[in-house]
């Protein structure tokens, strides 16, 4: 894991809304007289409803390069983090070393892996109360074709009132990797199915892409860990601010928003 994306930002034209986020950041994070430590992506959360998490990272990228703020790269086993903090804060390697060890309990292999359980957990008890059927899982294939181009499966296919959707899921606080993005839109099309992305955050072009899909996105806003993780998400909510949640079942009014959408989906096809 590390907080530098796959996605290419460096190859970005530049956007003026970096030059915005760089006030943003300076105003509320980082005063004169700020003596907190933040980790990069926990003000690209903390952002993520003005700026797109690359526009923050780039701004990021520019305050530090200009010395406007301190920057360290720190690194765990399994995790390259970014911290930053203002010029005038001189003792912030206790903050630095108290965060890192957090990072390292939540980016453990093991703890990631419990956490794509979890959600596709939640999601299938989801599914089966608004009335979705789980046709296959961890698959690449639907009927009788099948996906050879790459190695990746989707999560779920489902099935309600003959209309079938490939089902890829993020119980993460990054978005989904810009590739496979693509890829799994591609498979989705490929397999005739209609794309559901569900993870905690997407970016608006990548929701607008999958309703050009023919697809629906649900958005979570919380990454769910596992409920004997409960004290561990209670300490990274406390320390970084980040929107963590121990739940035993997805809200009605989250697969309602789905529900609706498919709903909607399958008058629109009857009126032709």
């Amino acid at each position: 894991m590390s907080d530098n994306y796959e996605q290419p930002f460096f190859e970005r034209p530049r956007d003026r809304q970096i030059d915005v986020a760089k006030g943003v950041l300076i105003e509320r994070f980082f005063p004169d007289d700020g003596t907190t430590v933040y980790y990069g992506r926990q003000l690209e959360v903390a952002l993520e409803r003005e700026f797109f998490h690359w526009i923050t990272k780039r701004a990021l990228n520019e305050l530090a390069e200009e010395r406007t703020i301190n920057f360290a790269e720190e690194k765990t086993d399994h995790h390259v983090a970014h911290f930053y903090w203002p010029r005038r804060h001189r003792y912030p390697r206790r903050q630095i070393r108290d965060t890192l060890a957090l990072i390292k309990e939540f980016s453990d292999p093991t703890f990631t892996r419990a956490l794509g359980s979890q959600a596709e957990l939640l999601l299938d008890a989801g599914f089966a109360r608004i009335g979705f059927r789980v046709l296959a899982s961890n698959v690449r294939e639907h009927g009788e074709i099948k996906w050879l181009n790459t190695d990746h499966n989707l999560d779920r296919i489902i099935e309600r009132d003959g209309l079938a959707y490939g089902v890829e899921v993020k119980n993460q606080l990054a978005y989904i990797d810009q590739t496979e993005f693509q890829i799994k839109l591609q498979m989705c099309e490929h397999l005739d199915l209609r794309p559901l992305f569900v993870a905690r955050m997407m970016p608006k072009n990548y929701i607008q892409t999958v309703v050009q899909a023919g697809g629906f996105s649900l958005l979570f806003g919380n990454q769910h860990y596992p409920l004997l993780a409960d004290e561990l998400a209670k300490r990274v909510r406390d320390r970084l601010g980040l929107p963590i949640l121990c739940i035993r079942e997805l809200p009605d009014t989250t697969l309602k928003r789905f529900e609706r959408w498919h709903v909607g989906q399958l008058e629109k096809r009857q009126r032709g």
